[in-house]
This record gives structure tokens, C-alpha cells and sequence, in this order.
């Protein structure tokens, strides 16, 4: 596939996307419109630029730095590791292994624990492909996800939706369904 192709199919993507999201957001009602404008999540994030790279190179970005900070070196002392950082790792250890050990499907469980640990981003498995390799749905494997999550007391990742749009989410799709019922 040439990058033409490539920028056609995109461009008919993001274009679907924007409609959709357009969509989204008019489902709303004006208090939640008014938490996503506050949180800017109005418009879509769309990447105008072709490739899917930001609009400048990433390596004049001070967070692409591989100098050392010299001054936070010297003045750090040297510390131990301390305990209570080891007991909490061996706490997380803990629920994740009973965890895995309590669900009938064990993959099922590691694969959403891939996901929550933002592992599966660079695989390349979405949740849409882990959810055909079980045989369940999408949602099934993003309600895993975020049960994992709030067992362990993890952040979603890159991969997952924030706690607060889910909500958003939730309440559009529950006032969709009893507009429809009605």
C-alpha cells in the first residue's frame, strides 16, 4: 500500500469519526456538554498531518531529552529502598496473582491486564481483537479492563477511556436507550 492509499483511507476515517463524534456530543444534555467543554473534549483529536505524528518533531520536545539531570543527581542522596515501597509492591503482587488465579479464563484475565498496563498498546492487540480471540465482546473485555483497574487501584491506560468519560459515555448511551424505548 502506497502512502496515498494510506492517506485516502485515513482521511474517510477521521471524516467518519468526526460524524460520529458529532453525533456524540448532540446526545448530550447541556450539563454534560458543559463538563465536556470544561474538559475539552467538544471536538475531536484528530491528527491533520498524514502520518499520525504531532505537527513537530518530537525530538526538539524537552520530554525526548536523554541528557541526565547532573543537579538532581548530586543532590540526591543515597537512600535505601524502603520498606513500605517493597511491602506495596508485594500487595500488588498479591492482588494481581489472585486475580488471575480467581477468574475461569486466566488468558482472558492476563490479556486485560495487558491492556490496563498499557502493554497491548504496543502489540498492537486492541480490544476489539482480544475480545474475537475469546469469543465475547468488546464491551465484556473493556468491563474486564476496568474491573482490573479498580481492583488493583491502577489509572486506566492510553488504551482505555477515562473514569469521567465513561461516565459521559454512560449517561448519553442510557438517555439514547430510554429516548428509543419511549
Amino acid at each position: 500500500m502506497n502512502s496515498d492509499d494510506y492517506t485516502k483511507k485515513q482521511t474517510k476515517r477521521d471524516a467518519q469519526y468526526e460524524l460520529d463524534y458529532e453525533a456524540w456530543v448532540k446526545s448530550m444534555t447541556l450539563e454534560e456538554r458543559r463538563e465536556a467543554e470544561r474538559l475539552g473534549l467538544l471536538k475531536p483529536c484528530i491528527q491533520r498531518h498524514g502520518n499520525g505524528a504531532a505537527d513537530h518533531d518530537m525530538a526538539e520536545s524537552s520530554r525526548a531529552s536523554h541528557t541526565p539531570d547532573i543537579a538532581a543527581l548530586v543532590d540526591q542522596e543515597d537512600e535505601e529502598p524502603e520498606a513500605h515501597s517493597m511491602d506495596s509492591a508485594t500487595e500488588i503482587l498479591r492482588r494481581l496473582v489472585a486475580d488471575i488465579v480467581s477468574e475461569d479464563n486466566s488468558r482472558l484475565t492476563i490479556d486485560c491486564l495487558a491492556i490496563t498496563l498499557g502493554l497491548r498498546v504496543y502489540a498492537g492487540d486492541s480490544m476489539t481483537q482480544i475480545a474475537n480471540r475469546h469469543g465475547i465482546t468488546r464491551a465484556a473485555v473493556s468491563k474486564r479492563c476496568v474491573d482490573i483497574t479498580n481492583r488493583l487501584n491502577l489509572q486506566p491506560s492510553r488504551a482505555m477511556r477515562s473514569k469521567r468519560a465513561r461516565q459521559i459515555y454512560r449517561k448519553a448511551q442510557l438517555k439514547r436507550y430510554r429516548s428509543q424505548k419511549s
